[in-house]
């Protein structure tokens, strides 16, 4: 990559997006790039998704290096979708981002599950709206956590065929260098790396988001096994880590606590050992993510306050799961509890082992700082809350489609279902509007501008690129 071209002149080619595109929308482009520029692109059906939808990838240029680059393994997650639309389109118009390199990237690789996020794509953007809105599959359906591991009593085989997909493109491509494109909700900036960086690189990597207007996430990392190579910089989790951390903290086999296999760069190690990157940034910023005031408080107390949080969330959450017991039979509905009990089960069982944690770990006397605060009590529920959301989504959903019915659900069994789950979500979204206000009035937050995200992991990439030589 020419040195006379800046980073920041790279990045200021972003456009002002205004909304997320749709699957259909990003596959369309990826077609269509592909057919108007034959010379250089072309396509490939790497897999279909559990739907039947064909998921592509686009390879653009015929250098040596290989760059992989995929948006959407959380469906949630439509940051790096724009991150490609837009990485497509220069790789197309930049000889010299192109020179010495064969890019593959693939716009979507969970189809299905970006389809049940397309309603809050185009906005309000807001905490509320995105709850209302979410969907995130269950662990063992993700196609990030899905690749087949094996380790001490943990056996994951069963990679989802979305998950084959992305097998199939790694395999294809054999990347030197492989982008994950995640991103958070709430919270800062932060990232993910498979090795470490010199220092000036970790400079850069703080100095883009921050001129952009998004904090550094320099609180608790979303894992207590993360660990740091530079603030607000993570080696990458494999899930051997978290078997570990359950080995040591929780009782039992560690494997009950795991849900569905490893991520994409612990799988893509045996095949081309890539430097793996994941940039995560959030729709919604607060300033005190990144605050290092210091609080009259311990650490241990913050993360015990988020833990007692985090519970009073699940007792919700389950009481609401046991009312609806095989009440729902519309499928999408049954696809959103199916998640929502999954996730409530495995984070009930975790909460003691983030307890102990919390009280075993040396250096938790320390005073917490605002940011600390900031992710144990309020990042921590805004999360739940997201799952809660779907359980109320369900119930919506069931309801929705017995209004369908030629007979509305007539009869007492059927008036009585109506009843029940109707004020099964009442109390469910009375709950989620008391969540959203205590975030709204302890965490004041800023949407961030598309533009601005996409800036982020497209400089994170440039970063990448200059770092390995490649």
């Amino acid at each position: 990559m020419s040195k006379s071209i800046s980073i920041d002149d790279r990045l200021a080619k972003v456009p002002d997006y205004t909304r997320f595109l749709t699957v259909d929308e990003l596959y369309e482009r990826a077609r269509t790039l592909a057919e108007k520029h034959p010379e250089i692109a072309k396509l490939t059906i790497v897999g279909k998704s559990t739907a039947g939808s064909e998921i592509p990838m686009v390879s653009i240029g015929n250098g040596p290096a290989s760059i992989l680059v995929f948006a959407c393994p959380h469906p949630n997650e439509p940051i790096g979708a724009m991150t490609t639309c837009f990485l497509m389109d220069e790789l197309v118009a930049d000889d010299d981002l192109r020179s010495g390199r064969t890019w593959h990237i693939m716009p979507c690789v969970d189809p299905d599950g970006a389809r049940l996020n397309e309603g809050w794509f185009a906005g309000p953007f807001n905490i509320r709206n995105y709850a209302k809105n979410f969907y995130r599959p269950r662990p063992q359906d993700q196609v990030e956590w899905s690749f087949p591991i094996e380790y001490k009593t943990l056996k994951w085989t069963n990679p989802k065929p979305e998950t084959q997909g992305l097998m199939k493109a790694i395999e294809l491509t054999r990347p030197a260098l492989m982008y994950s494109l995640h991103n958070a909700g709430f919270g800062g900036a932060y990232y993910y790396i498979t090795g470490e960086l010199e220092k000036e690189h970790y400079d850069v990597l703080h100095t883009i988001p921050v001129d952009r207007g998004i904090a550094l996430s320099l609180g608790e990392p979303e894992v207590p096994w993360a660990s740091a190579f530079y603030p607000g910089v993570y080696r990458m989790c494999p899930i051997t880590d978290a078997y570990d951390y359950y080995e040591k903290y929780a009782p039992g086999d560690p494997a009950q606590y795991i849900v569905g296999g490893c991520d994409s760069s612990q799988w893509a190690e045996k095949i081309s050992d890539p430097f793996s990157l994941v940039t995560e940034v959030p729709y919604f910023m607060s300033a005190k993510i990144s605050d290092q005031t210091e609080l009259d408080r311990s650490r241990r107390d913050v993360i015990m306050e988020g833990v007692a949080r985090s519970r009073q969330v699940y007792e919700v959450m389950t009481e609401a799961l046991e009312a609806t017991d095989g009440m729902i039979t519309d499928p999408t509905g049954l696809l959103l509890r199916d998640a929502v009990a999954t996730f409530g089960e495995s984070g009930v069982k975790s909460l003691a082992t983030q307890e102990r944690w919390a009280k075993e770990t040396p250096g938790m006397e320390q005073r917490a700082t605002v940011a600390q605060e900031v992710d144990s009590v309020h990042v921590g529920v805004f999360y739940k809350m997201l799952i809660a959301s779907m359980l109320a989504r369900a119930v919506d959903q069931e309801l929705a489609a017995m209004s369908t019915v030629t007979d509305g659900g007539a009869g007492s069994d059927g008036t009585a279902k109506r009843a029940k789950l109707q004020r099964t979500v009442y109390e469910l979204r009375a709950a989620i509007d008391g969540w959203a206000t205590t975030i709204e009035e302890n965490l004041p937050y800023e949407v961030v501008p598309i533009k601005n995200l996409v800036e982020v992991q497209y400089g994170a990439l440039l970063v990448a690129l200059q770092a390995k030589g490649l």
